[in-house]
């Protein structure tokens, strides 16, 4: 994605009223190979006799104008009101936001707003183009000892579109959470959280659902190290028969950096998923997915390397030949950078390979390569440039089935 956007001006003290404006370009595209023997082998028995062709797709291709008016007095950010219009050749949309701070560090209630109205200027409106979004939430954070802190969160979203289907639907979601958090005198952290949310679909009951959520977690150091660590639990009961996608989720992440030197650390990673599904479908089918790794790095006075494999197992629990099972395995490089508040460059790359268990029949064993970058870089003065790319490449046993995916937005605004 391209976004080209962004000259900003101030008008008065700084942080209370500005004016930001600018020009856009949004654009998303994606290449892969297609062949029409792919999936029939009496068309063409020997797959080197397979007639393939690049094909290119553009998902999003528009040039857009903006402006923003924003009110934050004092630049303290307790206070914020954001209103602006985007307009395409054929979309326009009005956004606004809003953030409100009362209290202090004992007691304090935080609130935000969010609103988005979307409309097609020309042209006959494909269904669920058209919508309206509004959001809130509102949380009251209170001290209750110098160890123990609790918050409770309620939040609300509405969708309302102008034309609906089967797939497109006007919907109400509310929740709300309670949690705790107990603090030790190295500022470590220990937290729980427990809440309940549910949605109400008008259009069709059966998407109506009951969501009960739990954590628990720590965040802190130990012997040195530091860790951070979260165990969650999910449950969603939908109004459809049969205990239809219903499910119990189950999450559990740990990340740690243990120093082996002055300036080298070691880094195990872990991350567990596990779907439980009340009524096995075709498309409900109980999964376990394992993702795991070992970094080396080590940290300079600006930048900071890691270096080491990773990978990611997926099993499905299922009467099938199990044709998702699979085992993907990746060495795994990144790059921090950091300079003052003057320069932020983050670099990821993964080159790694996805070997399915049994041979599926839509897709093939791949070797992968993915690439990404996020950068914000102060040029002169208050002239900033910020950057965001993404890239993945797959090349497949079978030639048919390789896909390339670029995604790039940058913006560069100057602020007076």
């Amino acid at each position: 994605m391209l976004n080209l956007a962004g000259i900003a001006a101030a008008d008065g003290d700084p942080g209370d009223f500005s004016i930001r404006f600018g020009m856009g370009y949004d654009f998303v595209s994606q290449e892969y190979f297609t062949s029409s023997s792919r999936y029939d082998t009496s068309l063409s028995p020997d797959p080197d006799l397979t007639d393939i062709t690049l094909l290119s797709k553009d998902y999003l291709d528009d040039k857009k104008g903006l402006v923003y008016v924003t009110l934050n007095p004092r630049n303290e950010g307790r206070y914020i009101l954001e209103t602006g219009w985007e307009q395409t050749p054929d979309i326009l949309r009005a956004l606004g936001r809003g953030h409100l701070t009362v209290g202090g560090k004992d007691s304090r209630l935080e609130s935000d707003f969010d609103f988005e109205i979307k409309r097609r200027c020309r042209g006959d409106a494909e269904i669920g183009e058209d919508l309206s979004v509004l959001k809130g939430k509102t949380k009251y954070i209170r001290r209750l000892s110098e160890q123990v802190e609790s918050s409770l969160r309620i939040y609300g979203e509405n969708v309302a579109f102008d034309s609906t289907s089967s797939l497109v639907y006007n919907y109400s979601r509310f929740g709300g959470e309670l949690g705790f958090s107990i603090f030790t005198r190295n500022f470590n952290s220990i937290f729980f959280n427990a809440g309940v949310e549910t949605r109400d679909v008008p259009d069709s009951s059966q998407l109506n659902f009951l969501q009960l959520r739990g954590s628990l977690g720590y965040f802190g150091s130990l012997g040195g190290s530091q860790i951070s660590a979260d165990l969650t639990i999910e449950n969603k009961d939908y109004d459809s028969p049969d205990n239809r996608d219903d499910y119990l989720l189950i999450t559990l992440y740990g990340n740690a950096k243990v120093p082996a030197s002055e300036n080298i650390f070691v880094r195990p990673l872990g991350n567990l998923e596990y779907f439980d599904f009340r009524s096995d479908e075709f498309i409900n089918r109980d999964y376990l997915l394992a993702r795991g790794g070992l970094l080396v790095g080590r940290d300079y006075s600006r930048i900071s390397l890691a270096l080491g494999p990773k990978f990611q197992l997926h099993s499905i629990s299922s009467d099938y030949e199990g044709d998702d099972d699979y085992l993907e395995y990746m060495a795994f490089g990144s790059i921090d950078f950091f300079y003052s508040d003057r320069i932020l460059c983050l670099i990821e790359n993964q080159a790694g390979r996805r070997g399915y268990q049994n041979d599926p029949v839509y897709y093939s064993d791949f070797t992968f390569n993915r690439l990404s970058l996020i950068g914000s870089f102060k040029l002169l003065g208050t002239l900033n440039l910020d950057l965001l790319f993404s890239a993945e490449w797959e090349w497949h046993e079978i030639e048919s089935d390789d896909s390339r995916l670029y995604l790039l937005s940058s913006g560069l605004s100057y602020t007076f």
